[in-house]
């Protein structure tokens, strides 16, 4: 069925059955985007013979449409038509019925300046771009003389406006998932902060206060004291500062945990006279990144504390796997603790069994003095059969 020309006026703004939703789609090209545009622009303009092309998207935040590409159109053009009224001309009718609509450049070249429409653009024709039954712009075609669109044109042009609408939703899509790994990224940097240097910087205030007390009473025990803890307090803080821009430089290993894991005890054998031994399994479970990330912090938090804290000459961290279930055992021969207990101003073990809690798993600490210490990290996995 052949579409007539018609010459269409200016639509006003009206309820139709559609639901027109401006701030349904609300998508800002980007430069991949607009080059994937452009190719469908390019490939539609061989095929069909139309001198030039646009495509139009459904401005955020106005009922407007702005353009996201175009081809073959003279910069003054491009200029005027950068932005247009959701119910300007047979853009608007195309977009508000979902139907493809053709007219001479009557119209258009009422309301822009230039020769380009009545000249060298004649005939044009208004594509609706739908996702879902949703409306999120429309692609035009300029033609040199009035243009009749074939069944077979107005097949093909369906097919490519719902290609062009699925390109659109992908990209809508795809920014969402980075504002939302944004938004993760800063809740990671401000937990990270508030377990570690704000919790040193809250035990030196308290210190602080009980310093200035012990200086008004003349107590230089107590003065003594005071100072240390707050200098062990610096000393932690410090200490966290450098954990926390060594953990966001560093993204987790491309290659996974397990060779995560392998690379930290190889720099460990070279930093320490510590005889280090790790085992995993041949296959493991797929774990997410959060999972992998957390992991890999606890682990290595227990191995730093070893090689600064434990007076060991061996250590061994063991990954097992069975199903629906893998655990991380660390174990050394070191001094053990006494008590297994955040030393007043060290946060060490409490971060660590926060940092387990974050991804569902459990942290057993075993230590006898003079014996060595045993950690235990145990998370469930997806009952997927290991890959």
């Amino acid at each position: 069925m052949n579409n007539p020309r018609c010459h269409i006026d200016p639509i006003e703004p009206a309820t139709t059955s559609r639901g027109l939703d401006v701030n349904l789609f609300p998508l800002e090209p980007d430069k991949p985007l607009e080059a994937l545009l452009n190719g469908f622009l390019k490939t539609i303009l061989a095929i069909t013979g139309a001198q030039a092309g646009a495509i139009r998207l459904l401005a955020p935040d106005a009922p407007e449409l702005y353009l996201g590409a175009s081809a073959g159109l003279p910069p003054e053009v491009v200029h005027s038509e950068a932005q247009v009224s959701v119910h300007c001309g047979i853009c608007g009718s195309a977009l508000l019925d979902g139907a493809i609509r053709s007219s001479d450049a009557g119209f258009c070249a009422q309301r822009t300046d230039g020769p380009f429409f009545g000249s060298a653009c004649q005939g044009l024709v208004a594509v609706p771009l739908v996702f879902r039954d949703q409306p999120v712009g429309v692609f035009n075609l300029f033609f040199d003389k009035a243009h009749d669109l074939s069944d077979d044109e107005t097949q093909l042009l369906h097919s490519y406006a719902e290609l062009i609408g699925l390109s659109l939703e992908n990209a809508r899509l795809s920014r969402e998932n980075q504002r939302m790994n944004l938004i993760a990224e800063r809740q990671a940097i401000a937990n990270e902060i508030h377990d570690t240097l704000s919790q040193n910087l809250f035990y030196g205030r308290l210190r602080m206060s009980v310093l200035s007390e012990a200086v008004r009473a003349g107590n230089a025990e107590l003065v003594q004291k005071c100072l240390a803890d707050i200098s062990d307090a610096l000393d932690c803080g410090q200490k966290s500062v450098r954990e926390l821009i060594t953990h966001f430089r560093s993204q987790m290993d491309p290659m996974g945990l397990h060779h995560a894991l392998k690379m930290l005890i190889d720099g460990l054998k070279v930093r320490s006279s510590i005889s280090f031994e790790y085992s995993h399994p041949i296959t493991h479970p797929e774990l997410t990144l959060e999972q992998e990330l957390q992991v890999f912090h606890v682990v290595r938090e227990a191995l730093n504390n070893i090689v600064l804290h434990s007076k060991a000459t061996q250590a061994r961290l063991v990954a097992t796997h069975e199903t629906g279930h893998l655990q991380f055992r660390i174990t050394d021969n070191g001094m053990g603790m006494a008590s297994i207990a955040s030393p007043a101003g060290h946060y060490g073990l409490t971060i660590m069994q926060e940092r387990a809690k974050r991804i569902g798993a459990t942290l057993d600490i075993h230590s006898a003095e003079g014996v060595g210490t045993q950690i235990t990290l145990s998370l469930r996995t997806s009952p997927m059969e290991p890959s």
